[in-house]
């Protein structure tokens, strides 16, 4: 290898999106130009993962285009764990959807942007959840973004995990309150800082945002401690649903299974993990729900849900909460402890607890990179996480289990991963002797 391709390379692995956040200049390009040449240069290095696109459904396999290889790819990087996406009967639903109500919601839930089908649909989940009621969103980050930007005021105090969703991220950055991390899962943290403000200001709203599965570790808090502490100290609870609700727990609610009676202030959910459609909800009492119709940005000032995703998301809800949704939820749980024991029996590091989600731990972000490369090229596909998405030098591939998964495709995914890693390894190691 040439020194000019060794230091493009050497480039290419190294640097984040952070990088390039401020940008400097007048010019829009002269603004912008930098992140792309640096995209580039991962690109023409095979390093840049991301931006890819299907060209069919997103199944157990994929077409990928731009993939140097033909036909389709394994597929563990889409998100659809009960593989509910190319199920017949969603197609059905979005036709039907279509000829009752139209391709379009025309307008903000507001003014007439709401359907039949959409009301359905709320009645549905508010029932499924145990809350009094339920409004969608047209998708799930706008549920996470408008319930804080919604409710939460300027002399509030919010408590929310240090690695929260971008959607709790940007709500609370909009929101103006007062904003405290808490350390990662640690409700003894959170004590502390609730029996602190509390004192402080014994009148002062105090918001707390939690998630019931993270999705770059796949870890849960103790919901039912997080529910005593926010009783204790009048604090108002919202948790974020987003990737167990339909697809674990005992009945198919995911962690809200485990505190069976009781429920957060606010529960949000989105439809595009487990129900095979864009969209988000909140399900809370009637008061707080009607509240957030006119006062959640994301949902007053935004085109209504559509029919189709409407349609989808209902058919999907009727099978994830039927018998045979018990049946994918237990088929899809055995794909989730073979792929981890698979990746554990090839050396492999896998972090958290068995969920949809297996994060398959590679750390440093040059190998990790390097690792992608080298998936794509053994005929897979996976999501590599890097830095500024988690922690320096803590990279990973983010493997989204689907119940369509057969027992070979699981066992391959293991061999593939150990395989490119091994390559990378090798490779990074040649261009360091270099």
């Amino acid at each position: 290898m040439s020194k000019t391709k060794n230091q493009i390379a050497h480039q290419a692995l190294k640097g984040s999106v952070l990088h390039y956040l401020r940008q400097h200049g007048v010019g829009a390009v002269q603004r912008t130009r930098p992140y792309l040449d640096w995209c580039e240069r991962r690109e023409c290095n095979d390093v840049f993962p991301f931006q890819r696109t299907s060209e069919a459904l997103p199944g157990r396999q994929i077409i990928v285009d731009g993939a140097d290889h033909l036909g389709p790819i394994l597929n563990f990087s889409s998100q659809d764990y009960l593989g509910l996406a190319s199920d017949p009967r969603m197609g059905e639903a979005a036709a039907r959807a279509v000829r009752d109500f139209g391709v379009h919601s025309a307008g903000s839930p507001a003014f007439c942007g709401s359907t039949r089908i959409s009301r359905d649909l709320e009645a549905m989940i508010a029932e499924i959840v145990g809350g009094e009621e339920a409004m969608v969103y047209a998708t799930g980050w706008a549920a996470g973004y408008g319930v804080l930007v919604g409710m939460i005021r300027e002399d509030d105090v919010l408590l929310m995990d240090a690695l929260s969703h971008n959607c709790i991220q940007e709500g609370a950055r909009a929101c103006g309150a007062e904003v405290r991390k808490f350390r990662h899962n640690d409700l003894d943290q959170v004590s502390e800082m609730l029996a602190e403000i509390r004192a402080e200001r014994p009148d002062r709203g105090i918001f707390v945002v939690a998630e019931s599965l993270y999705s770059m570790d796949s870890d849960s808090p103790d919901l039912g401690v997080l529910l005593d502490l926010c009783e204790k100290h009048q604090a108002i609870s919202i948790l974020d649903v987003a990737h167990d609700f339909g697809s674990m727990g005992n009945h198919g609610r995911g962690l809200l299974d485990s505190v069976e009676g009781r429920l957060p202030d606010v529960v949000l959910g989105s439809f595009s993990k487990t129900f095979a459609a864009n969209g988000g909800f909140a399900v809370g009492k009637r008061e707080v729900i009607h509240y957030l119709r006119f006062y959640a940005p994301s949902s007053l000032f935004s085109n209504a849900i559509s029919p189709m995703q409407s349609g989808v998301a209902m058919e999907a809800f009727r099978i994830a909460f039927s018998d045979e949704g018990e049946e994918l939820r237990e088929l899809l749980n055995t794909r989730v402890n073979l792929l981890r024991n698979a990746m554990n029996e090839k050396g492999l590091q896998v972090h958290g607890d068995a969920s949809p989600i297996c994060p398959v731990f590679v750390g440093d972000e040059g190998l990790a990179r390097l690792t992608s490369k080298h998936v794509a090229e053994l005929g897979m596909a996976a999501n590599l996480v890097e830095f500024p998405a988690v922690a320096r030098g803590k990279a990973r591939f983010r493997f989204q289990v689907m119940a369509s998964h057969e027992e070979g495709d699981v066992r391959r995914a293991a061999e593939i991963m150990a395989e490119a890693k091994r390559r990378a390894e090798e490779e990074l190691n040649g261009a360091e002797a270099d």
